[in-house]
C-alpha cells in the first residue's frame, strides 16, 4: 500500500465537497446501485474494514468472479477480426448500460487497430450490427466505428449534457497524432469527432494501456496511466517494472489534467512472487470507494541497467508471460490495498484444455449491473505475450457487493459495527445462509449497551439469499432518547455470509 498523506487529505477533502455540487448540478449517479449518490450514504462493504468495530468467530473471505459455463461470448468470426498474429476480439474497452441495452466497444487488429461495436439486451447474446461507418475490404458494411486511431476505446455516457454532440466522450491513446492521450465526442457512441486541443498537447503522459475511469464523487475523469516502476534514468535497481499511476481531470472541463503526483500509486510490492508487474488496473467508483481491476503480469523485470525493449524481453525469458486479475480498492484513488492473499478475481483457465483464457485476461473499465449480478467482461487470449495468440470474449459474474464478505461456519460468530447517528430501527442487508443458518443483530447504544426492545430475541432472523433485504424489530420505532447520540449494530451470524450492510434511515454525518 502505497501512503501519501497530504494527497489523501486533499482528495478526501475535495471529494466530500464537490460530491454536494455534483449532486445539486443532476449529473450524478444518484440512482446507480454501483456508484451510489455522491455524497452518500454508500452501503457499508467488508472491504473496508473499518466498517467494524470488533467481531468474533467470523472469517472475512474475498470472493472471485464465477466465469460464465458458455463462455466465450463473442468471438472472431468477422473477416476483418482474423488477421494478423493477435486474431479475434480483445477487450481493452468498454461496457456499459444505455437504456435497455448493453453497448461494447471492442477492439481487434486488422492488422491496425480497429475499434468494433456489439451490443446486447440480456449481457449473454451479443449482435455486431452492420453499420456504414467504416468499410474494410470488399465489406461496406462492418460492425468498425474507427480503423487506425483508437487504442483502448474507453467511452462514457453523459446524457445530462445539453450538447448532444458531446452525450459521449471516449479517452484513448490517438494513434494518428503520434500515440498522445486525447478524446473524441460523438451524439451516439459510434460517429466520432476527435477534440483538436489534443492533436498537439496530450492529456497527460501514460503508457498505451491506460485506463480512464468517472468519478461521480468528485464530477472528474481520472487516468489509471501505465507507468513504470523503476529509478530515475529508466534504471531498474529501485523498481519491478509495469506499474499504475494516477491522473484525474478538472471537474467540467475533461481537456484538462493534472498528474498529482508522478509515481505509482499501484506497484508490485515484496508480498508478489518475483515475477510480478502491474499491465494496468481499470478502475470503477463503487459505494463511495474505487475498486480497481489489477492485471497481473507473471513476467521478469531485468534487476540493474538502463531500459531497452531488448533487455526487457531479454527478462521476461523463462517466465510465464501470462496475466490474470487481481482486486484492489481505494477511497481517494491515491492510497491503495490489496487482498492479502494475492488470489486473482479473475483466474486464467485450463492450459491443459487449451482453455480461450489460459493465457491472459485483460477486462472493460467497469462491471455492468444485470440483476443482482456483476457482469465483468473480459478479454481471454491463448498465447503468451507478445506470441501469435487468438483472443475472445468472456464474462465472469459476481453477486452485487459479493468481492468479500464475514462468513460464520456452524458455530455462531459476532460482529460490532461502527458507531452512526440511526434515525430507524431498520437495515438493509446483502446476505447468504445455507442449512440452519441465519443472521440476526440488536442495536447498541454508543458505549455497547443494548436498546431496550431491539434486542436479538426481538429480531426478525433472515434465512435465505437476498441482496437487499431489511432486517427489523418488533418494536416499530426508535424513540427519541434512543435516537440521541449514535447507535452500533450487532450482527450475530451462522452458516451465513454477510456481505455489505446499510441503516435505512440515517441522521446527518451518516
Amino acid at each position: 500500500m502505497h501512503v501519501h498523506p497530504a494527497v489523501s487529505i486533499a482528495v478526501t477533502s475535495a471529494a466530500l465537497l464537490l460530491g454536494l455540487a455534483v449532486t445539486a448540478a443532476g449529473q450524478s449517479d444518484a440512482g446507480d446501485p454501483l456508484t451510489g449518490p455522491g455524497d452518500g450514504p454508500w452501503r457499508r462493504l467488508f472491504l473496508d474494514a473499518t466498517v467494524m468495530e470488533a467481531h468474533s468467530g467470523l472469517e472475512r473471505v474475498f470472493h472471485a468472479a464465477e466465469k460464465y459455463q458458455g463462455n466465450p461470448l463473442i468471438v472472431g468470426d468477422r473477416p476483418w477480426e482474423q488477421v494478423w498474429r493477435y486474431p479475434g476480439p480483445e477487450l481493452h474497452g468498454t461496457v456499459l448500460r444505455d437504456g435497455d441495452r448493453l453497448r461494447m466497444w471492442y477492439r481487434c487488429y486488422s492488422p491496425q487497430s480497429t475499434t468494433c461495436y456489439a451490443e446486447s439486451t440480456d449481457g449473454i447474446a451479443w449482435t455486431k450490427p452492420d453499420l456504414d461507418i467504416c468499410s474494410w475490404g470488399d465489406h461496406r458494411l462492418t460492425n468498425i466505428v474507427d480503423l487506425g486511431q483508437v487504442h483502448f476505446p474507453l467511452v462514457f455516457h453523459r446524457p445530462w449534457l445539453k450538447d448532444p454532440s458531446r452525450r459521449y466522450i471516449l479517452f484513448c491513446m490517438q494513434l494518428h497524432r503520434g500515440r498522445k492521450h486525447g478524446a473524441a465526442y460523438s451524439p451516439d457512441g459510434l460517429h466520432w469527432t476527435f477534440a483538436p486541443q489534443t492533436a498537439e498537447t496530450p492529456l497527460f503522459s501514460g503508457g498505451d494501456a491506460t485506463n480512464y475511469g468517472w468519478d461521480p464523487y468528485s464530477a472528474r475523469y481520472f487516468g489509471m496511466r501505465k507507468t513504470a516502476s523503476y529509478g530515475l534514468g529508466g534504471r531498474s535497481e529501485s523498481g519491478r517494472g509495469r506499474a499504475v499511476g494516477i491522473a484525474w481531470s478538472d471537474p467540467g472541463d475533461e481537456l484538462r489534467w493534472t498528474v498529482p503526483i508522478d509515481v505509482p500509486v499501484l506497484a508490485p510490492d515484496d508480498l508478489d512472487p518475483d515475477a510480478t508487474q502491474f499491465y494496468n488496473a481499470p478502475a470503477f467508483a463503487y459505494q463511495g470507494m474505487f475498486i480497481a481491476q489489477v492485471w497481473v503480469y507473471h513476467a521478469r523485470w531485468f534487476k540493474y541497467g538502463v531500459y531497452t525493449d531488448e533487455r526487457m524481453v531479454e527478462a521476461e525469458a523463462g517466465s510465464p508471460c501470462t496475466t490474470d486479475v487481481q482486486l484492489a480498492w481505494s477511497w481517494d484513488l491515491v492510497n491503495w490495498t490489496r487482498t492479502p492473499d494475492r488470489k486473482p478475481f479473475i483466474a486464467l483457465g485450463d492450459s491443459a484444455r487449451n482453455d480461450f483464457d489460459c493465457g491472459s485476461i485483460h477486462t472493460a473499465r467497469a462491471p455492468v449491473l444485470v440483476g443482482d449480478r456483476l457482469h465483468f467482461y473480459y478479454a481471454g487470449t491463448q498465447g503468451r505475450y507478445l506470441n501469435p495468440r487468438p483472443s475472445a470474449i468472456g464474462l465472469a459474474t459476481l453477486r452485487l457487493d459479493g468481492f468479500c464478505s464475514m462468513h460464520a461456519d456452524d458455530r455462531e460468530g459476532w460482529l460490532i459495527t461502527r458507531r452512526e447517528p440511526m434515525l430507524g430501527p431498520e437495515v438493509m442487508i446483502n446476505a447468504s445462509t445455507a442449512g440452519d443458518g441465519y443472521v440476526i443483530a440488536e442495536l447498541l447504544d454508543r458505549d455497547g449497551n443494548v436498546l431496550p426492545g431491539f434486542s436479538r430475541e426481538e429480531c426478525v432472523p433472515f434465512t435465505g439469499d437476498s441482496a437487499r433485504h431489511t432486517l427489523r424489530w418488533q418494536s416499530a420505532s426508535l424513540d427519541e432518547v434512543q435516537r440521541t447520540g449514535d447507535q452500533k449494530l450487532r450482527f450475530f451470524l451462522r452458516n451465513a455470509d454477510l456481505y455489505s450492510y446499510l441503516p435505512t434511515q440515517l441522521g446527518p454525518g451518516g
